[in-house]
């Protein structure tokens, strides 16, 4: 097991790339292909940050938590539109939102507070 498989951040994202997976396979094929793609691209982005910041030095980590943290904003934002635009429903979204995403967004946060101030 990696230093990587044993963070929090990991493992929550990681549970959001399996969420996303199954909530996308049931989009409408216009969707699944464009907004839903998009989607587990980003959160699979996230997560390779994750392993690849948590591998640097400390002093190192900041400018892939700030790539982190980015991308991450931009993954809120096609959920949100996913929602908005009724490709999920709200009890999906609010699912997304009070088990992954606000924890991982403050993970975040809390990471790039901590490494801003080395």
């Amino acid at each position: 097991m990696s230093r990587s498989d044993q963070l929090p951040l990991y493992h929550k994202t990681y549970g959001l790339i399996k969420y996303l997976y199954g909530m996308v396979r049931n989009f409408p094929k216009e969707h699944k292909y464009a907004i839903g793609s998009e989607m587990i691209a980003l959160a699979w982005n996230c997560l390779d940050l994750v392993i690849e910041a948590n591998g640097l030095p400390d002093s190192e980590k900041l400018e892939k938590i700030k790539l982190l943290s980015a991308m991450f904003d931009k993954l809120k934002l096609r959920v949100r539109m996913s929602q908005e635009v009724k490709i999920i429903s709200i009890g999906q979204f609010a699912h997304l939102e009070e088990n992954f995403m606000l924890e991982t967004g403050k993970m975040i946060g809390g990471w790039k507070n901590w490494s801003e101030h080395l």
